[in-house]
């Protein structure tokens, strides 16, 4: 009869400490600073919007390990930028304040549009890039974050035509909504 109470206390302790979310999709408003150190493309602000998802699949206490994907579509003059990255992240969340910030590292795909020759339609100089964020999501309803702030510095490689290829600098600063799941 005691084997049963401790298997049914353990699976409560279990099953209770990853009965929190561990899920989450955002939205956000993005404004990412492009610095370049040739000719061909020029140093801008893109802003825009962009969305992602977060899957935490670990928890150690108030810590959590997880997957991000995310991707931007952002504005600057007459050219575009966009962007689809894919990182880990690591969380914290404080026992007793409703904020929690977080720490990733994300790599993937980002350029910018070339303009068309003779009226053609832009392209895109799609290079590797990687990026690292950090930010704090604030709750604010019972499945609902603002994302107060979200800070990032990266590099996005090969977009220059000479050799060695340049890296542009990327510094981004953004803020939207989390909604949990």
């Amino acid at each position: 009869m005691k084997l049963h109470r401790l298997i049914l206390f353990l699976a409560t302790a279990i099953l209770t400490t990853t009965a929190h979310a561990q899920v989450g999709i955002y939205g956000i408003f993005d404004s990412t600073h492009v610095s370049t150190s040739n000719s061909v493309e020029p140093t801008a602000w893109y802003e825009g919007i962009g969305a992602g998802t977060y899957y935490d699949f670990l928890h150690f206490g108030p810590v959590g390990i997880g997957a991000d994907l995310r991707g931007d579509q952002l504005f600057g003059g007459q050219q575009k930028y966009r962007s689809a990255l894919f990182g880990i992240r690591l969380s914290v969340k404080p026992p007793v304040i409703p904020i929690k910030p977080y720490i990733q590292g994300s790599v993937g795909v980002g350029g910018a549009s070339q303009s068309g020759f003779h009226g053609g339609a832009p392209t895109y100089n799609n290079k590797f890039q990687y990026e690292i964020f950090g930010g704090a999501d604030l709750t604010v309803a019972p499945h609902l974050d603002w994302r107060v702030a979200e800070l990032g510095y990266g590099r996005m490689t090969g977009t220059g035509s000479g050799y060695p290829p340049s890296a542009d600098h990327l510094f981004t600063v953004d803020s939207g909504l989390v909604l949990r799941f």
